[in-house]
């Protein structure tokens, strides 16, 4: 199959941005607090410091302030608004940032364009996360060891007052990636041995099981990490796991033909592999050696999840084509002198027939 289809959703109640940008890494952007703690605003870091989100329910506006304290975003009982003269609202485009137009003035009066309904926003923030293309130079002489990188804050401005919400960036190094490298080789192994064994259906068959449900618990998990409503996130699970949808059906087809030890169900045990070793594992092997993953049911877990999606994807792969091979149907001619394959039912009296 080479249609994959990725459905982009954006369903949070205000968004100032147009992409997420998460990805496992090894920096840690994390909130410190809100000075002064005031009733009716909520300040998170989302997304593995990929975005910064606020609540806000009080009666009067809050003005989230720009990288030169220039009004930015508006946020109060009318919804939530943008200042179109703003940089940050151009250089917030994307994670890695935007191009600036000539008519954005951060000097003058704001331009408020409505964006939203609700009262929470949540934007991408350079302050917040790592920006530069290379390292910071400590974490570049010493990278095994963790460093505090810098510390942030993002001044807003209610009813005559700042309220500033401040964090650290850090480096946190994840610990040695072997023990899941050493996983993979036992899966793929298992499978390559089952491919050869008497028992190759049984153990195909189960490999393939473990491998559709770590597939499947790995896509919810990502999925969840993101910020926004339930919905929103069920939408990403299911339009950003299409490809792996299919795979999942036809990995439900391999074992109810596996558990019959037909050897058609290698042939969908291997897509299915193929599938979930490409799109759930390789993709995101790079989460074996970082500390910071996007996942909700933690950071072990989904290097569990992908391990398993790699050794268990080869396993499936390479065993299934052996188990074919010494296991597929003898040829047999028919009157014609044709060769043609003898239905593996028959057995020996009906290939004689």
């Amino acid at each position: 199959m080479t249609a994959l289809v990725v459905l982009a959703v954006d369903a949070s109640p205000a968004s100032a941005h147009t992409v997420s940008g998460q990805s496992a890494s090894n920096f840690r952007s994390t909130l410190t607090g809100t000075t002064p703690q005031v009733p009716g605003l909520s300040v998170r870091v989302v997304e593995l410091g990929s975005q910064l989100e606020v609540t806000w329910t009080g009666q009067d506006d809050l003005v989230v302030t720009g990288y030169r304290q220039e009004p930015y975003l508006r946020i109060g009982p009318d919804g939530i608004f943008r200042n179109r003269r703003s940089t940050a609202t151009y250089l917030n485009a994307t994670r890695a940032g935007g191009q600036v137009p000539p008519d954005a003035d951060d000097n003058a009066p704001p331009d408020w364009v409505r964006i939203g309904s609700g009262r929470t926003v949540r934007w991408h923030d350079h302050r917040i996360h790592w920006m530069g293309g290379r390292l910071p130079p400590t974490v570049r002489r010493d990278p095994g060891s963790a460093h505090r990188i810098v510390d942030w804050k993002v001044d807003m401005l209610e009813a005559g007052r700042t309220i500033t919400a401040a964090g650290t960036l850090e480096w946190a190094p994840a610990s040695s990636a072997l023990p899941w490298i050493l996983l993979i080789v036992v899966l793929a192994v298992a499978g390559i041995v089952a491919g050869l064994s008497r028992r190759w259906a049984e153990v195909l068959l189960a490999l393939t099981a473990v491998l559709v449900a770590a597939d499947v618990v790995h896509a919810v998990g990502t999925g969840l990490a993101f910020a926004g409503t339930l919905g929103h996130r069920m939408a990403l699970i299911l339009g950003g796991s299409y490809y792996s949808v299919v795979a999942w059906v036809l990995g439900g087809v391999a074992i109810w033909l596996l558990a019959r030890r037909s050897v058609d169900g290698l042939f969908a045990a291997v897509f299915t592999a193929l599938v979930i070793g490409l799109f759930g594992g390789l993709a995101d092997v790079v989460s074996l050696s970082r500390s910071q993953i996007p996942f909700s049911f933690g950071a072990g877990t989904a290097r569990l999840l992908v391990a398993i999606s790699i050794g268990g994807s080869i396993g499936v792969i390479v065993g299934s084509i052996l188990a074919f091979r010494r296991n597929r149907p003898p040829v047999v001619s028919d009157v014609d002198g044709r060769g043609v394959p003898s239905s593996p039912d028959l057995g020996a009296a009906g290939a004689g027939s």
